[in-house]
């Protein structure tokens, strides 16, 4: 009797919440695993903290790149958003100006990078993997000439005051040794998540991410749906680039290199679909977690760091082709995995036949 109820309870689960619960059960998997691999390193306290702190940047990251994914879309200039964003905030904390009004332009920057992207993609009608490239360069090109590729170290901030309240951003804890990076992320994941999967443009969202025409068919004005979800991942990569930026008391123009890459991976792990229309925020924070469990314990066990990349390359590949054949099975793609990939990637939102 317990276990028809537990079915039919499983059974009326959206399909990102399954994807969540199998997610959590591999996570609880890989977690077990290490800490047989690695005992008493792996599950000691300062690893713990420190492997947090460590999946901040991508999971904020991959946050943002939630909604583009289930919206039917990407974004490749996450990274080189994030590193201009850094730069902007330090360069302008080292001229003297309140830390707040800094804070405010760099985020109101990682919007512009966002508003940039949407025009690209929805005004002028290029398509997202080529317009997100193109930018990732702009975004990157703008950090480098700033500062002539050198980086900007907040020890040149006038005010010592302000140096040590910058730097507790992303590198202060509290009595208890947690990172504020990691409370900064869980409220930024929260209030994400109940934008994506409780309100009005968060419902239009996932619209356009399974039909773009039935989308727009029912009224929902589907350019700036998606222009919003651009802006999301611009404002994201910003914050990122404020607490990269603060816990290394340096703004480097080369940071965030393939960090869009890293959450990407993140989001598909956990759940988000790849074809888009599906996933939510709690799918990228328990895949950010299997990556940074991932990484972290093959460290702890002495692998390559070149054989890690195989590995997660190798598991990101499963992931996708897993997805892909659920989907096929289910009878919601009728061509083959690979073309359907390719299609929704350069494509996105468009039906295929």
């Amino acid at each position: 009797m317990e276990k028809s109820r537990f079915f039919k309870f499983y059974g009326n689960l959206g399909v990102a919440t399954k994807r969540a619960f199998f997610s959590m059960f591999l996570l609880a998997g890989l977690f077990i695993l290490f800490s047989i691999l690695a005992p008493g390193k792996f599950t000691s306290e300062r690893n713990l903290q420190n492997l947090l702190q460590q999946i901040v940047t991508y999971s904020i990251i991959g946050c943002g790149l939630t909604f583009c994914l289930v919206c039917g879309g990407n974004d490749l200039s996450a990274g080189a958003s994030m590193a201009l964003s850094g730069i902007i905030v330090v360069s302008l904390l080292v001229m003297g100006w309140p830390m707040w009004l800094c804070i405010v332009v760099c985020l109101a920057m990682g919007i512009m990078t966002g508003i940039m992207n949407g025009f690209f993609i929805e005004i002028l009608g290029v398509i997202p993997f080529v317009a997100t490239l193109g930018t990732q360069w702009v975004y990157r090109g703008l950090a480098n000439a700033l500062v002539n590729g050198a980086p900007v170290y907040t020890a040149d901030i006038p005010s010592k005051e302000v140096q040590d309240t910058f730097y507790l951003l992303g590198g202060g804890r509290f009595a208890s040794g947690m990172p504020y990076s990691v409370v900064i992320m869980l409220i930024y994941a929260l209030i994400l998540g109940i934008l994506l999967s409780k309100t009005r443009i968060g419902r239009q969202i996932y619209a356009c991410g399974s039909n773009l025409e039935a989308a727009k068919l029912s009224g929902i004005n589907a350019v700036g749906t998606r222009m919003f979800a651009y802006c999301v991942s611009g404002f994201s990569a910003a914050i990122c680039g404020i607490l990269v930026a603060s816990r290394f008391s340096s703004a480097q123009p080369m940071a965030g290199n393939g960090y869009e890459m890293e959450a990407i991976a993140a989001a598909v792990l956990g759940g988000i679909a790849i074809t888009g229309g599906e996933g939510n925020i709690l799918n990228t924070i328990i895949g950010a977690l299997m990556m940074g469990i991932i990484r972290n314990g093959l460290n702890l066990i002495g692998v390559n760091s070149y054989w890690q990349m195989v590995i997660i390359g190798l598991i990101l590949i499963i992931a996708v082709a897993n997805q892909m054949l659920r989907q096929r099975r289910s009878g919601s793609i009728s061509t083959s995995p690979v073309r359907m990939l390719l299609n929704r990637l350069f494509t996105p939102g468009t039906p295929v036949s």
